[in-house]
């Protein structure tokens, strides 16, 4: 083993390097109560890259080079003033993704104390639960073909592919997540699908479905993905570890987002459980083109200003409890929720916050 934890930083486009820039340095200020340093390699795997090198894709040796590192930090990616929407997304998330076999896409949707949300009435108490979205296959396998196209009988076919050995092991990964939380005497867990419709599709999902449900450790129920959206604003409450398909689950979670506080406090984790591959953390805003392209389509330093880059430092506590290192990771954690709580958060520049965030942790 490495005396040093070897992280690969992929800023990305636009504000997912200033979210990062900002990230490092809180990261630093946490050096001291790491149990070993962390070395970071910059990748500028983004737009600019794709262009030089005419790629639509990260190729094999990217992928060579990334997987050697221990885990990936990823900014945001997307310049739509450089390259169309889609391809960035397609050519680097999914392909990372799939990859490196990052099966579960980790999302948790828990509102912090002192943070309202959007549901009136509703506190951290009703709002605390994770859901396991299945991140290699699905409706995003990139599979698919289009008929007559430039027609009037144009069609276009996607093809939703799940298979019984990825809802298998994403229900494994699911149920010891609802175990190690110990929400309540008895872990619940979701099964979310549209198995009334999508006949073929589901049949892995209802076959992995009726191998949990008569279990006594744990409450294992169903659900149609329409019904938890709406349960999901309803009565949160009663979630506690949810599992999904892809498409299903990236809808779920934006909407997750909101209800937890803000989309500027959502994380997620690209989740290879064996460790045979890194895996990969990111916050899930955007690449925020506004705050960084004046009304002259020209860079303008000053909307950087205001970015609020909590996400960033929380995706990477993310990863830090990842590889164990749980003193640094909650002393970063608290120190995003300290600023999200402050009366005058939404006042504060970058700098501001930031600066305010490498104090909390240095005296935390």
């Amino acid at each position: 083993m490495e005396n040093y934890h070897n992280i690969a930083v992929l800023p990305g486009d636009l504000n997912g390097i200033t979210v990062t820039d900002a990230a490092l340095k809180v990261v630093k200020a946490a050096e001291n109560k790491l149990t070993r340093p962390i070395q970071h390699t910059r990748f500028d795997y983004n737009a600019d890259y794709f262009i030089k090198h005419d790629m639509k894709e990260l190729g094999q040796k990217e992928l060579d080079e990334l997987k050697k590192y221990d885990q990936i930090f990823l900014g945001a990616i997307g310049d739509p003033g450089k390259i169309k929407p889609g391809i960035l997304e397609v050519g680097i998330l999914l392909k990372l993704r799939q990859a490196f076999d990052q099966y579960v896409n980790l999302r948790p949707v828990i509102l912090p104390d002192g943070v309202p949300s959007v549901i009136v009435g509703k506190t951290a108490k009703d709002i605390n639960f994770e859901i396991c979205r299945e991140n290699s296959e699905g409706l995003y396998v990139d599979a698919g073909w289009i008929e007559k196209k430039g027609t009037d009988e144009e069609a276009g076919y996607q093809i939703m592919k799940c298979t019984y050995k990825g809802v298998k092991r994403l229900a494994e990964f699911a149920l010891k997540r609802a175990v190690e939380r110990k929400k309540a005497d008895k872990p619940v867990m979701h099964f979310v699908f549209k198995t009334n419709v999508l006949v073929y599709a589901a049949s892995p999902w209802q076959r992995v479905f009726e191998e949990y449900k008569n279990r006594t450790d744990i409450d294992v129920r169903y659900m149609h993905i329409d019904n938890f959206l709406m349960q999901m604003l309803i009565n949160p409450k009663q979630f506690d570890v949810v599992l999904t398909e892809n498409m299903f689950g990236d809808i779920a979670t934006d909407a997750g987002a909101i209800i937890q506080g803000g989309i500027g406090t959502a994380v997620s984790g690209n989740i290879n459980p064996t460790g045979s591959f890194p895996s990969m953390f990111e916050p899930i805003h955007g690449t925020a083109p506004d705050k960084w392209y004046g009304a002259d389509g020209k860079y303008d330093a000053s909307l950087i200003q205001q970015v609020k880059p909590e996400a960033a430092f929380l995706s990477y506590a993310m990863l830090l409890e990842q590889v164990g290192e749980v003193k640094a990771a909650e002393a970063i954690k608290n120190a995003a929720l300290e600023n999200v709580r402050n009366p005058q958060y939404k006042e504060k520049t970058l700098d501001q916050l930031t600066d305010a965030a490498c104090n909390y942790v240095k005296e935390a």
